[in-house]
């Protein structure tokens, strides 16, 4: 497995936690204030274009995006303290959900696709200022981006998009993705040379990496998480190729390449559409960047042996449907590993993945009316067999002990309406695992 540094970001909670707010915001308070109206005002006036322009909301909603974006790019010049934004956040939280309940912001929530993206925007800012402790290179190109690549990318699919494709209930286009690269670029590359860091041509290949990662997490968001993913994604290869320079982008580029090769050679056999290969390319590039071969190699045995189960001459189309969901859970974890660098999380990843492949099998056995069992069965076994092969005193009972456990769990929970089933039970079976290891 591959050790590295941990992760450096983050804050302590205050004990007097009131207290600290309280002075936080009087300190704050000129920033503060001048943020709170530029929203306010950018809000008024979305609603005048809406209500006595007539302008569509798809656009008054880019027009709040865009503003919005600019605003809260000035926080670290503006704001000292992470428990400041949190209130500004808060209060921005209030103001939408307010807006939303009365009818008075149709320029945000005006629009007939489902969509929660005007309320994960202020966690997404909070989050950001909070793990990168305000740094301007860290914290501006996520928000930045998230402002300019995503209304852009919007605005050309709306008009000139033609080559489009699914993504789950939603579509994106061609060309709306091509532009969003290409704005990414521009904006991460622009913030790096007035930073002056790193030098080149690491600049160019961090650029190039943030750009190809943020648009492939910006091809498979739907429902508004694009507002929450994409600052993260760009923050996460950032940080860490800041950090650890050219040993840190090797891993991305050997992860992007090895996924990539696996998405093209499996496209027929696997039946992949276009959001099933990003998403192939998405959770395997992340974990051989983070975790090494070590982690991806169970993640392409599950892989694997979903493609094996399925007839040639019975193959269906493979969504991100099908994948996301069976490995969401998993990718929390490595996420995890990637941040604080723990080794015990990989039996708890190997948990996840059993899981999700036990879980995934069953399903595909199901709709198929095969043997459900041995389906099931061989979807768990799958990611434990290649790192067996390399280290036989790996606890197998343990993780096989916390797969029963998430499986059950997932049948449970399907009797219920509740949202994010399999991501559920394949945590609480990383859970299990780790209180046994």
């Amino acid at each position: 497995m591959r050790s590295r540094a941990g992760y450096s970001g983050g804050v302590e909670i205050p004990s007097d936690l009131p207290g600290a707010i309280t002075a936080a915001v009087l300190a704050d308070w000129r920033g503060a204030s001048a943020v709170a109206v530029g929203i306010v005002l950018l809000f008024a006036a979305g609603e005048v274009l809406r209500r006595v322009f007539s302008i569509e909301t798809e656009y008054t909603r880019k027009l709040s995006h865009l503003g919005a974006g600019f605003i809260v790019a000035a926080f670290p010049w503006l704001l000292d303290h992470t428990l400041t934004v949190a209130v500004l956040a808060a209060a921005f939280f209030v103001l939408l959900l307010g807006g939303k309940l009365t009818g008075m912001l149709e320029s945000v929530h005006g629009v007939e696709r489902q969509t929660s993206g005007a309320y994960y925007y202020p966690l997404a800012v909070l989050g950001i200022f909070w793990l990168s402790r305000g740094d301007p290179l860290l914290y501006c190109p996520p928000v930045v981006v998230l402002a300019i690549s995503d209304t852009g990318a919007a605005l050309v699919g709306k008009r000139v998009g033609r080559r489009r494709y699914r993504v789950m209930d939603g579509a994106r286009s061609v060309e709306g993705s091509l532009t969003f690269f290409g704005l990414t670029f521009t904006i991460v590359l622009a913030a790096l040379a007035l930073a002056g860091r790193p030098g080149w041509p690491e600049m160019l290949l961090v650029t190039l990496v943030v750009a190809i990662m943020a648009t492939t997490t910006e091809a498979i968001s739907v429902r508004g998480t694009d507002n929450l993913f994409i600052p993260y994604a760009c923050f996460l290869i950032l940080e860490r190729s800041l950090r650890m320079g050219l040993a840190e982008l090797s891993g991305w580029f050997e992860g992007m390449i090895v996924s990539l090769a696996l998405m093209v050679l499996t496209w027929g056999r696997s039946g992949l559409t276009e959001a099933g290969g990003l998403t192939v390319f998405l959770v395997g590039t992340l974990a051989w960047a983070l975790g090494g071969w070590s982690w991806a190699l169970p993640l392409a045995a599950l892989y694997g042996i979903f493609i094996a189960a399925v007839p040639a001459e019975d193959v269906r189309q493979t969504d991100m449907t099908e994948i996301f969901p069976a490995t969401m859970g998993s990718m929390i974890v490595v996420l995890a590993f990637g941040h604080f660098q723990d080794d015990t999380l990989f039996v708890p990843y190997l948990a996840t993945l059993a899981t999700g492949g036990a879980i995934a099998m069953q399903n595909m056995a199901q709709s198929r009316d095969w043997p459900r069992l041995p389906l099931s069965f061989s979807g768990a076994l799958a990611p434990m067999l290649p790192v067996l092969l390399i280290d036989p005193t790996l606890p197998l009972k343990s993780i096989g002990a916390a797969a029963a456990g998430g499986v059950f769990a997932f049948a449970l929970l399907s009797r219920t309406r509740l949202v994010g089933r399999r991501l559920l039970a394949s945590l609480l079976a990383g859970a299990l695992a780790w209180a046994a290891t």
